[in-house]
């Protein structure tokens, strides 16, 4: 098929990596324009800047880039102002690095809905800005030959679900129900796989960290990689119970499990947090901090690790691609059974995927409302849904156990993932399903007759979260499922004196309610059902929320 090219959206900021608060959608971003420009063929990269004096930093990243290109020269680079309609459309599509097409659309249709067409990508879809952004797409004037690139089946899945109930009410308010004319097209993120395996094989750099931490050669190094936010990436105090849990069953093989975590943590509050959990929830374990800002220290992580964990459970994160990067650092992968992580973590082949839950839908109405009226922050908004997922933390501690105790199993699983990051994942695979979608989109434009007209409305108040990313979890929590006390019935004075664990207030049972339940639960397994029944009506939403709070941080176990 042809490999059509597109102006890419540039604005500086969403392509800088070198900065505080780096965030995965600035990596993802600078990685896609670096995996362009090697692998797009290209003889000229054009960026639509919506100020022209970004052509200096553009045309700059551009010659850094082509300098690695292989098969042809570098690429010649120039740009265009976003409102050069002529020149985009003899280019055929302009690509934004975000799903916010509307202020195009609405742009394009003074020269024609015909004129090229728009592709956007999702990243974050959480907020409020951007999940009234995709509702939009029911409202603004796109058409069949624009198109939205899912990271992941389960970010496609919400997408599909806003526009439903969106539909739904628009049909309820103004009698006709809108269709959604943009293509959903599911396309993961890439990366340079190379970059990765190299690293991941440094054996002096592996040397070198590992001595400097205190890890003996025979030790067991797990690695988690990303922001430090426990309310808005992965909650680490799961991550730190499963590793206890792990350590304690490896003790009579004389075994001994670190956890380096390498990110940036999200303020200067944030890390005697992380330090003070570690030591509470997992006292066997040295737990490492290493500063994840991108460069020779961060990359030595992959070659120093023997396993990677990600136990994602936090709605903000919609594909994850550190996984991705571990495996192509040649690292066996436990992950949360979660949004990206279902499609890129092929469970049992090259790691293990942790079964999650999520609270019911209907239970977050009051704090999307709550968000959507400013009364609650965005941090707190995501931070407080987080605490009403869980993660498996047996399952974890048994597959992190499983993998310490078998070097050949992490032989063969890492030897796997580098063959799936490098076939499925690299630029020189991902870039081409861009551009053959940009082919077929300019062939339907091609061949289009007069784009119909498109209603327009308002954008719908947020919807309640546990509605609308139930999907990422990947098992039921309902009255049927069984509710067991584990040990420690202390753990629960902790959790709720923790700032981290406990940091929304009323979200759950305070000390003597909680009392109360663990009572009720050590009496016996206990269905989901039979515990709700035992309270008044008024406080069962608050037992849920308690019951997946305590399952989150390993003081209750949950199965079917």
């Amino acid at each position: 098929m042809t490999r059509t090219n597109a102006a890419l959206l540039y604005h500086p900021d969403s392509f800088q990596i070198k900065r505080n608060e780096l965030k995965g959608r600035h990596v993802a971003s600078a990685s896609f324009l670096e995996g362009y420009v090697r692998h797009g063929g290209s003889e000229e990269i054009i960026g639509a800047v919506p100020d022209l004096s970004f052509r200096e930093p553009f045309v700059a990243s551009v010659t850094e880039y082509g300098a690695g290109r292989t098969g042809g020269p570098a690429p010649r680079a120039d740009v265009i102002s976003t409102g050069d309609h002529a020149r985009l459309g003899q280019i055929g599509t302009l690509f934004c690095a975000d799903p916010m097409l509307e202020r195009f659309a609405r742009r394009r249709a003074e020269a024609g809905h015909r004129t090229y067409s728009l592709c956007g990508i999702t990243h974050t879809i959480s907020s409020k800005e951007v999940q009234a952004g995709l509702a939009s797409y029911l409202t603004m004037p796109l058409q069949p030959w624009d198109a939205l690139i899912c990271t992941s089946r389960a970010v496609r899945d919400v997408v599909e679900g806003l526009h439903q109930r969106y539909a739904e009410r628009l049909a309820a308010v103004q009698g006709a129900r809108p269709k959604q004319q943009a293509r959903l097209e599911t396309i993961p993120l890439g990366l340079d796989a190379a970059f990765y395996a190299r690293h991941g094989a440094d054996a002096e750099a592996r040397a070198t960290l590992r001595s400097r931490l205190g890890v003996a050669e025979d030790d067991i190094l797990v690695l988690f990689l990303g922001r430090l936010a426990f309310h808005a990436k992965a909650h680490p105090y799961p991550m730190y119970v499963a590793m206890q849990r792990a350590q304690e069953r490896l003790k009579q093989d004389g075994r001994q499990l670190h956890f380096l975590m390498t990110g940036q943590f999200a303020n200067k509050h944030v890390g005697p947090t992380f330090r003070d959990s570690a030591r509470e929830a997992c006292p066997d374990v040295p737990v490492h901090f290493l500063d994840g800002t991108p460069g020779p220290e961060s990359w030595a992580s992959w070659a120093a690790a023997d396993v990677f964990l990600s136990l994602s459970d936090n709605i903000q994160e919609s594909f994850g691609i550190t996984p991705i990067e571990a495996m192509a650092a040649g690292l066996p992968c436990v992950v949360s059974d979660w949004d990206g992580y279902k499609d890129t973590v092929p469970d049992r082949e090259v790691g293990f995927r942790v079964p999650t839950r999520m609270i019911p839908g209907g239970f977050g109405a009051g704090l999307a409302k709550s968000y959507a009226d400013g009364a609650t922050t965005y941090d707190r908004f995501i931070g407080t849904v987080c605490l009403m997922t869980q993660v498996d933390v047996d399952a974890a501690a048994q597959a992190i156990w499983r993998l310490a105790t078998s070097p050949d199993m992490r032989r063969r699983m890492g030897a796997a993932g580098r063959a799936r990051a490098h076939t499925v994942y690299d630029w020189s695979a991902v870039v081409p399903r861009y551009q053959e979608l940009w082919t077929e989109l300019a062939e339907i434009r091609a061949v289009a007759g007069d784009a119909p007209p498109v209603p327009s409305g308002p954008a719908p108040v947020l919807e309640d979260p546990t509605t609308v990313f139930a999907g990422f979890a990947s098992q039921r929590f309902d009255g049927d499922t069984l509710v067991t006390a584990i040990r420690d019935p202390e753990a629960i004075g902790r959790l709720l004196a923790n700032g981290m664990t406990n940091f929304t207030p009323g979200l759950v049972l305070d000390a003597q309610g909680c009392a109360a339940l663990n009572d009720r639960i050590a009496a016996g397994a206990s269905r989901l059902s039979d515990l709700t029944a035992a309270v008044p009506a008024n406080d069962r939403a608050r037992l849920l929320r308690t019951v997946i709070w305590l399952a989150k941080f390993g003081a209750v176990s949950l199965s079917p």
